[in-house]
């Protein structure tokens, strides 16, 4: 009996596993911060460095005024005949203090407003200090002890504006700012090309390893560096002794099934000539069981020509258009009356064609034997599923089964060779080889086949092929 379904969306991925660190990103992270941070150090450096030689040029100047304004204290009082302290500048000042803080002069273009004195105490003369200018703009002063033209000491400071020199120090700051800033984000890009030229290496080594089977012999690049030869000789040794290894298991099992095919069918068939000609009860329960063994060796044997011919590459797949729709039609057709005859439902939803790319032989036999395999071990009266439908990449198929008494743990053996739960043993229609040979015919297809457990239910999933 098969039930439609509506179009199933698409089944959810397998738990993903944690996030594994990537050398790349690691190493590509490290050097940006490294590069960030030493760049950073020099802005600081050089920042220092430039504050340091304007306020020498500054403080340069001052002292030279300075001079100046006290060489013309000293000859002229405090009628100075200098244009920049008259009443239309404003950027310079000068005041004359006695040793006891008051003022004995200013310059005219003060207005009568004294030079704040350095603080008591900071250090001795001259002194660089900043402060406010009487006409409120940021300045730069200096004070130094002053002789007057009686002999009297006394502290003269001289200020001058510093909006000029602050608009080069933010200029320079930017330029810096600029300057360091591309020189990071070129550094960074730097980074990050030359550490993924650097793993290039590894990825060309990764697609040749990926490439060796066990016919093919590990050909590692010669341009590797020094640093990775020893690690490249040891894994070429480790996958030749595996692929040898893989051989001799294959050369194996191809010559044991050559070698006993025929004894085992001379052994069936002698069975099943004596058995209607044997009454005793017994003897006949001995040749009923002699039969089943012969019947599951065979197929044993079949499995393993079947794998042995196609993991060596003497089947290969061709590529040619077919309708998987309508090919699962007729599996389905023919496995009509097992479904009946163990009271399973079918669940199925099938597009009315779905033309796609592959061996439509090798396909038949991949879903057949996922069938055949959801038939036998679903529990009576239960339900089949089988569902077919497009996604953007490609047909996606799954075929699934209710399975009340499997692990998770067990699904992660499906497709090795010979594998059955404890307890359970071969049958005359199961040898343990069905999903081994799945998952030969899978990789063989280059198509994705995954198994998964979700609330008791086994999902064989296929795909995507691709569209036609």
């Amino acid at each position: 009996m098969s039930t439609p379904l509506p179009t199933p969306t698409e089944p959810p991925p397998r738990a993903a596993r944690g996030r594994d660190w990537s050398l790349r990103r690691r190493l590509a992270w490290q050097l940006a911060l490294a590069a960030g941070a030493v760049l950073a150090l020099l802005f600081v450096l050089l920042d220092t460095l430039i504050d340091r030689e304007i306020y020498a040029h500054l403080d340069q100047g001052l002292t030279l005024r300075a001079e100046v304004i006290a060489h013309s204290l000293q000859r002229h009082g405090a009628d100075l005949p200098l244009a920049d302290y008259q009443e239309d500048g404003h950027t310079e000042f000068y005041t004359l203090f006695d040793r006891d803080g008051r003022v004995l002069a200013t310059s005219p273009n003060s207005h009568g407003l004294a030079l704040p004195r350095p603080a008591p105490g900071a250090g001795a003369l001259p002194r660089y200090y900043d402060a406010r200018l009487p006409d409120g703009h940021a300045g730069r002063l200096l004070a130094l002890a002053q002789v007057d033209a009686d002999g009297r000491p006394g502290v003269l400071a001289v200020g001058t504006e510093r909006a000029h020199w602050d608009s080069v120090e933010r200029r320079v700051h930017m330029l810096l700012a600029s300057g360091i800033a591309l020189a990071l984000v070129v550094v960074v890009l730097l980074s990050l090309w030359l550490v993924g030229r650097s793993f290039g290496l590894l990825e060309r080594l990764r697609a040749q390893v990926a490439g060796v089977d066990a016919d093919t012999p590990a050909r590692l690049p010669d341009d590797l560096p020094a640093e990775l030869h020893p690690f490249a000789q040891a894994l070429q040794a480790g996958v030749e002794r595996l692929r040898l290894a893989l051989q001799r298991e294959r050369r194996f099992a191809r010559d044991v099934a050559h070698e006993l095919r025929t004894p085992v069918a001379e052994i069936r068939a002698s069975a099943e000539a004596a058995l209607p000609q044997v009454q005793e009860v017994p003897a006949r329960q001995a040749l009923q069981a002699s039969l089943e063994a012969s019947q599951r060796m065979q197929r044993s044997i079949e499995s393993l020509l079947t794998l042995a011919r196609i993991e060596s590459g003497l089947e290969r797949p061709s590529t040619d258009p077919f309708d998987l729709g309508a090919l699962l039609r007729t599996l389905l057709d023919a496995a009509a009356p097992r479904l009946q005859a163990r009271a399973l439902e079918l669940a199925d939803t099938l597009p009315n064609s779905a033309w796609c790319m592959g061996d439509a032989g090798m396909l038949e036999r991949l879903a057949s034997n996922l069938l055949d395999n959801a038939i036998e071990y679903a529990p009576p009266a239960s339900r089949v599923r089988v569902h077919l439908w497009r996604t953007p990449d490609g047909w996606r198929l799954v075929v699934g089964n209710s399975a009340p008494g499997l692990a998770e743990a067990d699904v992660a053996y499906f497709g090795e060779r010979f594998w059955r739960r404890e307890g359970e043993g071969g049958t005359a229609l199961h040898a343990g080889l069905g999903l081994a040979l799945c998952r030969a015919l899978a990789d063989a297809l280059a198509v994705p086949l995954e198994f998964a457990l979700e609330d008791g239910q086994l999902q064989a999933r296929i795909g995507p092929l691709p569209v036609l």
